[in-house]
C-alpha cells in the first residue's frame, strides 16, 4: 500500500519489484529494493540489471528523471537484510528510501535501500543559497 501510494498509483495497477545486492571486491555493501509501475517498465525483468537502473530507465524505456526525493536515516538490521550483507541481525546500518520523479512530474521509481553502517559515510555537496525578498 505504501509503494502504490507513493507512485501514485490505483490498486489495481501492477507492481515489478527488483531485489539487488550491490557488492565491492566481493564484499556485500547495499541490498535494494526497486518498485517500478509494470506498465512503464514491462519487460525489464528480461533484462541485465546489474549496471546503472538510471541508464536503463532513460536508454531503454525513454523515461526522462527529473527529480527525485529521499530520507535517509539510522535503523538496525533485521535478521534477512543482516544475512545479505553478511552482518548479524540488529548491526546498524543506513537506510534510504527515495522516490524518483519523470518530466511530467509523475513518480516513476520507489526505491528502497540498505547500507552497511561499517562501510558507508554519506557526504552531501549543497549548491550556493540565494536569499529572495
Amino acid at each position: 500500500a505504501q509503494v502504490t501510494n507513493s507512485l501514485a498509483l490505483s490498486d489495481n495497477r501492477r507492481v515489478i519489484v527488483i531485489r539487488r545486492l550491490r557488492t565491492g571486491n566481493d564484499i556485500p555493501l547495499i541490498y535494494e529494493e526497486t518498485y517500478l509501475p509494470e506498465d512503464l517498465f514491462e519487460g525489464i525483468l528480461d533484462m541485465d540489471l546489474t549496471g546503472s537502473m538510471y541508464e536503463i530507465y532513460t536508454q531503454k524505456f525513454n523515461v526522462e528523471l527529473t527529480r527525485c526525493e529521499q530520507t535517509i536515516k539510522a535503523v538496525n538490521l533485521n535478521k534477512k537484510v543482516a544475512s545479505l550483507l553478511g552482518l548479524k541481525a540488529n548491526d546498524a546500518a543506513l537506510y534510504m528510501e527515495s522516490v524518483t520523479y519523470n518530466d511530467r512530474n509523475m513518480p516513476v521509481e520507489v526505491l528502497c535501500c540498505y547500507f552497511r553502517g561499517d562501510k558507508y559515510t554519506f557526504e552531501v555537496e549543497l549548491g550556493q543559497y540565494r536569499l529572495t525578498h
